[in-house]
């Protein structure tokens, strides 16, 4: 029941209007077929991609944590979600100023499973195959073909950092480069046993991209303890969130593990890494 618990933690940490539908129109649903689509059944990827005004070419691809999946689909000729992730929205300012345009990527619609807090598919045999790396490679392509956009970098916070790792090694020709967040070191228990159980098993050594940890020092989620970027972002690839607010749930939205009340530091943070390929060691003070 406490995993349980703690792993609705995750879900409100990272919950963002659920049910809504998006009314800024710079915003644009992207999506590809996936070539488990067959006629009986269409499957693609899906994309929420924010172009910045004055467009660098560089995207911010975000792979949402628990449950992952934010079913992002036209409503009404409108963009729709389930919930995207809260702090990345409240860094959306500073990184489309500076020129970064931000992707949310969907698990593919095969993968939804059920609707709800909790994920019932794309789960980590998922998120490291092979066909889930094509089925984003598909996605980062479309948006080639219709945007001036060149360089795409995948972020994933908590749970989602499972698809950045992943992808960072299998899409080394598509990937400038992979930041985790929060990574989700520790799996779930219970019914959420096939949730974070491959990271032990990530062969780092093989990652041809940049990549760097970001990660809050206090964060109190059992799920993802600091530690875990500490010792695989050490000594020049982690930056280290320090200070702000922990007043809700470990996993919560007011908590260090979504970075509460430093999102303009982390998102300057970020952008430094992406425009620039400077790792900030410490964003935020005490």
């Amino acid at each position: 029941m406490r995993t349980l618990k703690l792993l609705m933690g995750l879900w409100m940490a990272l919950a963002l209007l659920p049910n809504a539908q998006a009314q800024d129109t710079q915003r644009q649903v992207v999506e590809a077929l996936s070539a488990r689509s067959k006629s009986e059944q269409k499957v693609v990827i899906r994309g929420l991609l924010d172009t910045a005004p004055q467009a660098n070419g560089n995207v911010l691809m975000v792979f949402p944590g628990w449950p992952g999946i934010p079913r992002i689909e036209l409503r009404n000729g409108q963009p729709a979600f389930f919930y995207l992730q809260q702090h990345v929205e409240r860094m959306r300012p500073v990184l489309l100023a500076a020129g970064i345009s931000l992707l949310t990527v969907d698990c593919p619609t095969d993968q939804w499973g059920q609707r709800g807090p909790n994920p019932s598919a794309c789960d980590d045999e998922f998120r490291s195959s092979e066909a889930y790396a094509d089925d984003v490679r598909r996605l980062i392509e479309q948006v080639r073909n219709q945007q001036t956009l060149t360089r795409f970098f995948a972020m994933g916070h908590s749970y989602g950092a499972i698809s950045s790792h992943w992808l960072s090694l299998r899409l080394p020709d598509h990937l400038a480069g992979a930041i985790h967040s929060a990574t989700q070191s520790i799996a779930g228990g219970g019914p959420f046993t096939g949730y974070a159980k491959s990271i032990d098993q990530f062969p780092h050594e093989q990652v041809r991209v940049p990549f760097v940890y970001l990660h809050h020092r206090d964060d109190l989620c059992r799920f993802t303890p600091y530690r875990f970027a500490q010792r695989q972002g050490s000594p020049n690839r982690l930056i280290t969130v320090v200070g702000g607010n922990r007043w809700s749930d470990p996993c919560g939205k007011a908590s260090y593990h979504s970075y509460d009340e430093r999102h303009e530091a982390v998102g300057q943070a970020l952008v430094r890494w992406i425009n620039e390929g400077v790792v900030t060691p410490v964003a935020g003070a005490e």
